[in-house]
């Protein structure tokens, strides 16, 4: 059958199954790349989340330890006054 078709139409023919692979490939890939962009969102939005949780938790802790640094600050300043109030 292709032996009376004109050489143009069969090259045409062929170089339009091969342009239809190859978008078909590019339509493949796009949807694995929408896929991959999408779980990639969720794990940053996961990941946002738990720096915001992280940096409460910091922030907590430094809370403590500032009244801890505080409470030690004022027991050395009642200590150093009792040791000079001290006869010698």
């Amino acid at each position: 059958m292709s032996g009376d078709l004109p050489p143009d139409l069969i090259r045409w023919v062929r170089e339009g199954e091969r342009l239809f692979g190859r978008a078909l490939e590019a339509l493949q890939r796009h949807e694995a790349l929408v896929e991959e962009n999408r779980r990639m969102r969720e794990e940053l939005s996961a990941a946002r989340s738990e720096i915001a949780q992280l940096r409460a938790q910091c922030l907590e802790a430094a809370d403590t330890l500032k009244g801890f640094a505080e409470h030690v600050t004022r027991l050395a300043t009642l200590a150093l006054e009792r040791l000079a109030r001290r006869p010698s």
